[in-house]
């Protein structure tokens, strides 16, 4: 993307993270940023404040004497003579000229993407990064411009827009690419495992000469991998089974945590790092918001927050929860996001939530994509699917939830929080109830 610090650059939709950290590296480079979104609270407000980007709400008027709109594919395009774009084809803009360092998955991806910025910037590199999160712990900001030649880059399979369903990942060409799973979600643009598959498929064809980094314990991962007959494209597999594996060592818990720091590893050496070196800077990730997210003890409870919204990230989390505090009952606290995923994913999703000692179930997070929609499941189905499994499922309300959980939870319990909504906000009011 050509530089033109005067340019006045305006977000709608600014609050998603994924445009918050494209913001905060085009602001790096000088672009006069402005945004847009609603009034309610997110969890990049606090870095937004801190960088001081004017903030309007989506029905003002947008500022005078725009140059560019980049607007987020929960929203539709403006009717304006402005240059508009997608988050997807900014992005693609933004990092054309640097080589490229992409991670994907449908789980793992923005941790092991915070990982390669902050072993990077441990070791000295002030390389660019693109991260869908709140804050990355150790680093300023989760979106850097970064000036070294290297741009680590979280790259999303969802639609580009409501009109193009091509995954946002299609746009770029990654010189370096980690897939850390490949799993069957977002059904309502991708009916089938099929066209994930597709979707993944395309992404490693668009790397022609570069390395991809495969985790070979994935069985879609393996069936790419056997299907590849680039003989230009470098596979590094990689899984529980490597000879690297027992030697990363994180602050943080959970096997899925340490296949992704040897993922981040393993790209690290590719790139120029000896091994020690790799191990000793991946050291320097201490979390990303929402990921594992601990908010301390309280009353003698352990409060933590969690992002996953797939059946298998929940299944994943439970386990590590339970492998690291066997004697700790698990209180899970879900909201499921989207109705077309909570439908067509049901069966999965009620096995997973039933692996917690307690599941609480709060009300299905409706996206704004999915506004008028027809749907079949409602709360209650959904916590009779749960409580066939374990009948200790309870649905909640946002009215009642805190003081249900609070008055539940005891000391030695895990509260934990979980699902890509708005579900971390009850964490606040727990504690003001303990």
């Amino acid at each position: 993307m050509q530089v033109v610090p005067t340019q006045k650059v305006h977000f709608i939709g600014i609050k998603g993270v994924g445009m918050t950290s494209l913001a905060l590296a085009m602001q790096d480079l000088g672009y006069n940023v402005s945004g847009s979104d609603t009034e309610e609270v997110f969890v990049t407000d606090a870095i937004l404040k801190e960088r001081e980007i004017p903030l309007s709400l989506i029905s003002d008027s947008l500022p005078p004497n725009l140059d560019l709109i980049i607007y987020s594919g929960a929203y539709s395009p403006p009717k304006t003579k402005i240059r508009t774009l997608t988050l997807g084809m900014a992005i693609s803009e933004f990092v054309s000229d640097r080589q490229v360092i992409a991670v994907a998955g449908v789980g793992g991806k923005t941790t092991t993407s915070a990982m390669l910025a902050a072993l990077f910037h441990s070791a000295g590199r002030d390389v660019g990064y693109y991260v869908g999160a709140g804050s990355i712990a150790g680093l300023r900001a989760p979106g850097h411009a970064g000036t070294d030649k290297f741009f680590v880059m979280e790259a999303d399979e969802y639609a580009i827009s409501k009109t193009d369903h091509r995954p946002k990942f299609a746009l770029i060409r990654p010189q370096i690419l980690i897939t850390t799973n490949i799993i069957h979600d977002h059904p309502d643009i991708y009916p089938a495992i099929e066209d994930t598959l597709l979707a993944f498929d395309t992404l490693i064809k668009n790397i022609s000469q570069g390395v991809w980094f495969a985790c070979e314990d994935d069985p879609l991962t393996r069936k790419l991998m056997s299907d590849n007959h680039n003989k230009d494209l470098k596979i590094v597999p990689y899984g529980l089974n490597h000879p690297l594996y027992g030697e990363i060592s994180l602050s943080i818990f959970g096997q899925q945590n340490k296949l992704d720091g040897l993922a981040a590893v393993l790209a690290a050496i590719e790139l120029g790092l000896t091994k020690d070196q790799a191990l000793s800077h991946v050291k320097a990730y201490r979390g990303v918001s929402r990921r594992q997210e601990f908010y301390g003890e309280h009353a003698g409870r352990l409060l933590y927050d969690d992002y996953g919204h797939h059946p298998q990230e929940i299944e994943t989390t439970l386990n590590s929860f339970k492998e690291n505090f066997p004697g700790s009952r698990i209180v899970l606290v879900f909201e499921s996001h989207t109705y077309s995923r909570t439908e067509r994913l049901l069966p999965e999703f009620a096995h997973a939530i039933s692996l917690a000692d307690k599941p609480f179930l709060m009300p299905i997070f409706e996206s704004a994509r999915e506004k008028g929609q027809a749907h079949t499941i409602t709360p209650a189905l959904f916590e009779k699917e749960v409580r066939a499994l374990n009948d200790k499922a309870e649905s909640l309300t946002w009215a009642n939830a805190a003081e249900k959980i609070a008055e539940y939870s005891r000391p030695g319990d895990i509260v934990l929080t979980m699902g890509a909504g708005f579900v971390y906000k009850l964490l606040d009011l727990i504690i003001g109830l303990l």
